[in-house]
Formats: C-alpha cells, sequence, structure tokens
C-alpha cells in the first residue's frame, strides 16, 4: 500500500545537523512554521539497499506548475491527496525534471563540496540565513508525539516528515511503500530574487518503469541514470 499521511510541509528553516555515514543516516533539518508550531525533516543520504549511494538532482532555477499549487509560506502541514492536479509529486509522471539528468553522490566524505549532505547543506544554509526564505518539504509526516522530544533537536512534541525521495519502483521490503503522486523532495523559495531551487532525491535501486495505479517497478528493464543498466531492480526507504 502507498506510505500514510503524505503531504507538504510549508516552513522556515531554522537549524540543520549532519549525521555521519554509519547506519541509515539522514540530514536533518529544524523548521518552524507561521504558528511557531516545530518539525524536523529527516532527508536520507544514504540508502538501506545496494547501491547505497543516492542519484540526485539540484535545479537552481527550477520552473513548474506545481509551484502555483502549494499552501502559502509558513502555513505548516498540508495533507496531499495522491492524484494529478494536485501539488503531489510524482518523478515519472510530473514532468518535475529529467532523470537521465541525475547523479550519483556519496553521503558524507571528507573535504568541502563533495557529498550528498554538502549539497544539501548549501541550499538550506542559505534558507536558514534568509528570514523570507520558504521552505516546502514533501514526504510522509510522523508525529506528533505528546510528551516525546524530537531525538535530533529536542523540541517537544516530536513533529515531522521523512520519506523525503521517491517513492515508487520499490522493490523487496520496500516495496510496500510505492504509489503515484506521493515522491518527496525539497522546494526553496527566494522571494527577493523571485526564484525557487529545487532538490530532488531518488535510490539507484529504484526502477523508474512503474505502473501508473500502483507505483510497482514493471517488468520491462530501464537504464537507471549514473550507471549501466540492470535485468533486476531493488529499494530502499
Amino acid at each position: 500500500m502507498p506510505i500514510n499521511n503524505y503531504g507538504v510541509l510549508a516552513a522556515s528553516a531554522v537549524d540543520r545537523r549532519r549525521e555521519g555515514a554509519t547506519g541509515t543516516p539522514h540530514y536533518q533539518i529544524h523548521l518552524r512554521d507561521a504558528d511557531g508550531t516545530d518539525y524536523r525533516a529527516a532527508v536520507n543520504v544514504l540508502s538501506q539497499q545496494a547501491p547505497s549511494d543516492l542519484l540526485y538532482l539540484a535545479d537552481e532555477d527550477f520552473r513548474h506548475p506545481v509551484t502555483g499549487l502549494l499552501p502559502a509560506a509558513g502555513s505548516g502541514w498540508t495533507a496531499l491527496a495522491s492524484r494529478p492536479g494536485t501539488a503531489a509529486l510524482d518523478f515519472v509522471r510530473g514532468k518535475l525534471f529529467d532523470h537521465t539528468a541525475m547523479r550519483v553522490l556519496p553521503p558524507d566524505l571528507p573535504g568541502p563540496d563533495n557529498d550528498l549532505a554538502d549539497l544539501l547543506d548549501h541550499y538550506v544554509q542559505r534558507a536558514i540565513a534568509d528570514a523570507d526564505a520558504a521552505v516546502y518539504v514533501f514526504g510522509q509526516r510522523f508525529g506528533p508525539e505528546p510528551g516525546v522530544p524530537d531525538k535530533v533537536f529536542g523540541f517537544l512534541p516530536g513533529n515531522g516528515v521523512h520519506d523525503v525521495h521517491m517513492n515508487q519502483g520499490n522493490s523487496g521490503q520496500f516495496r510496500g511503500d510505492d504509489g503515484v503522486y506521493q515522491d518527496g523532495g525539497l522546494l526553496i523559495h527566494l522571494p527577493d530574487e523571485n526564484r525557487w531551487t529545487a532538490v530532488f532525491l531518488a535510490f539507484q535501486s529504484q526502477s523508474w518503469h512503474t505502473d501508473d495505479r500502483t507505483g510497482h517497478a514493471l517488468p520491462a528493464t530501464v537504464p537507471h541514470p549514473g550507471r549501466a543498466p540492470e535485468q533486476s531492480s531493488s529499494s530502499q526507504a
């Protein structure tokens, strides 16, 4: 079945934290909406299934009709119906970007500007520094958890969004997360420049040839960007 509680968080970025490349590392973002509610966005930087490095695409001048369908800046969490004509993202059907332009990045390496955490930091740090920057994080809601502090930033209650990546074309234990119009992503609006930045992430093990109803991988083999074609695909969450 598709992921639960799909939607988009509209908030401001106030802090971030990089986690090391062990276990299931994430790039963590602390966000706050206009009502003062705190959230954490947990962004995968490493896959649990091989190949472990993620695919990414960063568009610093993102132009797409979906930006006109988004909720107001700072409005907090908005549940989205997983269907076309809404703000819901679909990497396969939504014509958001050319997936063959995606490239592979390791999660976290010594040195500057050479890994996925560095890439995310570049855009998130800018959003933190700009009080007018509007951040939109697409994915699956978790919490709120009354009386339970957030495990990374410590605010109460624990609350946020994860699965900020492609959520279709999976296999193995993650195939049950498949669905259409429920992909994750990060959009940042810089009003002073009237410009959108978009960051999209996917696992190398996911298929880009998916069923229009279920989002499950279809039998046809489609080459994955950044590596040679394989005879089967697998996934991650």
